[in-house]
């Protein structure tokens, strides 16, 4: 490499116009060849004069085949050639154009690509100067954030759609279950109602699954080891899935625990089970196996939410049909499905994006068409060991009934507030009625000391249920507030919950829900 006195020379040569071009050619191309840039001279008839070591390693050929070639048509695509030629033609620079080049195996490299045409004092075409630079990890980033962008989008439609429509389905099963507890003698109307609050439950783990998706979960938090949870996943599917698909788990030894909930993660697990078991329908094999890993800087960036730090991998591979790279891009989404209609919501895999996400982890999927998919779950490790907890037989818990105590309402759903009316007061309760959080301010504000308890909604146009929830605790920090959301709890401002005379209820409850949760309340006064 020449020294600054010896590029000064040469700079003197070109300016008396003595010579030096090829000198000083000689000086940039030695620069940068140590540098991870491709550089290509082309002469006035666009022969290639240099082909730099970087633009060999981008592309694959090698420099000593490329030199003394016109090569355009070896490189580019046709819309790429004729742009350089005009560009060439006119002597106007072209920066930062994204291209793709053929490389020597025939695969397409992205890269970023800029050319300045030379003339000779005498405005005569002498050549021009191309640099171009791997363009391929931004291009994924980019596509990364696009894709994380859509999902964040579709989230949060999918979660006000599922609000709304849990305050559509409170009218439906919370009358069903108020008329299931007021009609009990009538045996034709309790099998009718029967039918129709079943229906509304489905309905209901619908929109869970929708909530799920958008990331408004209700989370426990606690250890949880992936082992015992895919060990329960093991045995729902070996009493679920046909005898043609073996079931192989590779639990490592010494996996630390996630802090979560061992029911959302069950739910995740077994939902890619499933997917990859629809994926075979001759049979085939499902390989589970669990390990722990460490995420740092060496790691390619797999997704906009991955964090460098200790994860547990929880992979689960099929040998299944595989996805072509548009299935690929679209199975989170809600609704999206590849089956035939009336053989899934498409909802399964949106779930398990939701459920992932919601516990700081994420999902990498690779698949090829005939080939299977493999699922790496990336969950953040906490460093201790668990053990999953035995659930207990559930027990139906008793109903306190009222005692004419007085419950501010306040939702601006109307049937939400007929619906609360009737209940409030089949419960043993006295009813005030607000539409909105003015309406319940003002008559807070008048009847504060006569009101035992508020059930308040939290999502309201105007005044919303948590500034009216301020007016309450300021006037009376000791009222006991029930509040109510067709979202789930995660989406309450966990301020709101600290005190122990708040609670919190999600739409749509039965009669019963509602009577347990307001007797909880009252008990606290």
């Amino acid at each position: 490499m020449k020294d600054s006195s010896d590029i000064s020379e040469l700079a003197g040569k070109l300016e008396r116009g003595t010579g030096g071009y090829n000198e000083l050619f000689e000086v940039v191309t030695s620069f940068l060849e140590s540098h991870v840039l491709g550089v290509i001279v082309l002469d006035e008839e666009m022969v290639c004069r240099v082909f730099n070591k970087g633009m060999s390693e981008l592309t694959g050929y090698g420099q000593g085949t490329m030199v003394g070639e016109p090569l355009l048509e070896k490189l580019f695509d046709e819309a790429d050639i004729a742009v350089i030629r005009e560009a060439f033609g006119s002597g106007e620079p072209i920066n930062n154009r994204e291209i793709s080049v053929s490389a020597e195996s025939g695969a397409s490299r992205d890269l970023i690509f800029s050319m300045t045409p030379k003339y000779s004092r005498r405005g005569k075409l002498s050549g021009c100067l191309m640099i171009m630079t791997d363009n391929t990890e931004k291009k994924r980033l980019r596509k990364l954030l696009i894709q994380s962008q859509k999902m964040e989008t579709v989230g949060e439609m999918a979660g006000g759609i599922a609000h709304d429509f849990n305050n559509l389905l409170e009218g439906i099963l919370g009358y069903t279950t108020f008329l299931m507890d007021t009609r009990e003698g009538d045996e034709y109307l309790q099998e009718k109602l029967k039918v129709i609050e079943e229906t509304a439950r489905k309905a209901s783990r619908l929109t869970a699954r929708l909530l799920s998706f958008s990331g408004d979960l209700g989370l426990e938090s606690r250890p949880v080891d992936c082992n015992l949870v895919l060990a329960e996943v093991e045995k729902l599917l070996r009493r679920t899935i046909d005898k043609n698909i073996i079931i192989r788990i590779a639990p490592s030894p010494n996996l630390k625990a996630v802090v979560g909930s061992v029911v959302r993660l069950e739910q995740a697990f077994l939902n890619v089970c499933l997917n990859a078991r629809d994926a075979m329908p001759d049979g085939g094999k499902i390989d589970i196996r669990t390990e722990n890993t460490v995420i740092d800087s060496s790691y390619p960036r797999l997704s906009l939410n991955m964090e460098m730090g200790e994860y547990v991998r929880v992979t689960i591979s099929d040998n299944g049909i595989g996805m072509t790279d548009e299935v690929r891009e679209k199975v989170f989404e809600p609704f999206f499905t590849t089956k035939k209609r009336d053989n899934g919501t498409g909802l399964g895999l949106s779930m398990v994006y939701g459920i992932i996400k919601n516990h700081g982890g994420f999902v990498n999927i690779y698949s090829e068409v005939g080939e299977g998919s493999t699922f790496s779950i990336y969950l953040p490790s906490s460093g201790k060991r668990a053990e999953l907890e035995e659930a207990g037989p559930s027990v139906r818990a008793e109903v306190p009934a009222g005692n004419g105590e007085t419950v501010l309402l306040v939702d601006d759903e109307p049937v939400v507030r007929e619906l609360g009316i009737d209940m409030l007061e089949s419960l043993g309760y006295r009813v005030l009625v607000a539409e909105d959080g003015w309406q319940g301010e003002r008559m807070f504000k008048k009847k504060k000391d006569e009101i035992d308890i508020v059930v308040l909604d939290i999502v309201m146009p105007g005044e919303s249920g948590g500034e009216l929830l301020e007016v309450i605790k300021k006037l009376s920090p000791e009222k006991p507030v029930l509040i109510s959301s067709g979202f789930n709890r995660d989406r309450v401002d966990e301020k709101m919950l600290e005190s122990e005379e708040i609670e919190f209820i999600q739409k749509p409850y039965s009669m019963d829900e509602l009577g347990i949760e307001i007797g909880k309340l009252l008990k606290k006064i």
